[in-house]
């Protein structure tokens, strides 16, 4: 599977899109519109010239994301592989088991610090249980790509740690997405729920809120139940099944990504629903794309984990050579139907969570 710039396609929509995203969030943020179709600047660069900085040295580079269960996180590492080919680095990629390991994610990269890396790249499993380890890499002085997920800013404010870039996508605005489809899609409205990730976790909570938020301004929806499934798959099997049999007349289930989408997609199909029931979720990971496409999930919430490790190395290389791109970057996000899902199949634009 190709889940990077591999084709010209591919490289237009991630340009189209993060010049979308970028505007839109640097006008929001700016509080100053931007000109429509003007690429919004990130240190005198679009995200598309960061994407295609190159190393001037063999610096040595640590990336650490969740776990390797997740095919969303699958994409990223591949993504950081050939990123380090393509740039001339080395990057050594760390996982855990599970999303639940949080001590052991922070355990291996306390460890790691000690060999040495030019610059780390990191998806924290919360926003907070990598603190420890990033104040020990800030007090070192190596620069700390934050990728995806993002790092508390007040807790690293607190502990001394030092964030040079942050790239990483608008949560809310993928949960409104999807409301936004049900809206569109089910024009007499009805009962919904949500399939929340990790009770807690900073991007499970924007999704469902801005799911929520979106779906219940409609004014025709009821949300009849919103439960956590720790981005796990049999997990959301069961709270989806509790769900259908407390709610038989619902319409549409939402899940936070699509691991738990896809263990919802079972329970619809468990109770016969499949017909009634919408199932959307986030990611666009390779088996929920094969899903929008047989017409078991209704869409998916793609994000582009490769390009965004592709973008996270070249920001440690710009700050290894004395030019770091300070701030948050946006990372694009598309809702995937059965009307663009053999585009992004064709393109090999596997986004993941």
């Amino acid at each position: 599977m190709t889940t990077r710039r591999g084709s010209s396609g591919l490289a237009s929509v991630l340009a189209m899109l993060f010049l979308v995203a970028g505007s839109a969030v640097a006008a929001a943020q700016a509080g100053t519109p931007a000109a429509e179709g003007t690429p919004t600047l990130y240190g005198g660069m679009t995200v598309d010239q960061i994407a295609e900085v190159k190393a001037d040295k063999p610096y040595k580079l640590l990336a650490v994301v969740k776990t390797l269960s997740n095919e969303y996180w699958q994409v990223m590492d591949g993504g950081y592989k050939k990123a380090a080919a393509e740039k001339g680095v080395t990057i050594d990629v760390l996982a855990v088991p599970t999303e639940q390991d949080t001590e052991q994610q922070l355990s291996q990269l306390q460890t790691k610090l000690g060999e040495h890396y030019d610059a780390i790249m990191v998806s924290p499993i919360t926003s907070v249980n990598l603190i420890p380890a990033l104040a020990q890499a800030s007090e070192q002085n190596i620069p700390i790509i934050n990728v995806d997920e993002k790092v508390d800013p007040q807790a690293a404010q607190d502990a001394g740690v030092k964030l040079t870039s942050v790239i990483a996508s608008d949560n809310r605005d993928a949960g409104a997405r999807a409301a936004q489809y049900m809206i569109d899609t089910i024009p007499d409205g009805g009962k919904v729920a949500i399939v929340e990730g990790k009770a807690g976790n900073p991007s499970g909570q924007d999704r469902k809120e801005g799911f929520q938020a979106a779906i219940e301004a409609s004014g025709t929806f009821q949300v009849v139940a919103s439960q956590p499934a720790d981005w796990d798959g049999p997990k959301a099997l069961d709270v989806a099944t509790n769900i259908l049999q407390a709610n038989p007349d619902i319409v549409g289930i939402y899940a936070a990504n699509d691991t738990m989408a896809l263990g919802v997609v079972e329970a619809v199909r468990g109770a016969g629903k499949q017909s009634q029931v919408k199932v959307l979720g986030t990611d666009a990971v390779p088996a929920a794309l094969a899903a929008v496409k047989s017409g078991d999930m209704a869409g998916t919430v793609a994000q582009f984990p490769a390009e965004e490790a592709r973008i996270a190395t070249s920001l440690a290389i710009l700050a290894l050579q004395g030019k770091p791109v300070e701030g948050f970057i946006p990372s694009p996000i598309e809702l995937i139907t059965a009307d663009n899902v053999d585009t992004m199949l064709a393109n090999a634009a596997t986004p993941a969570a």
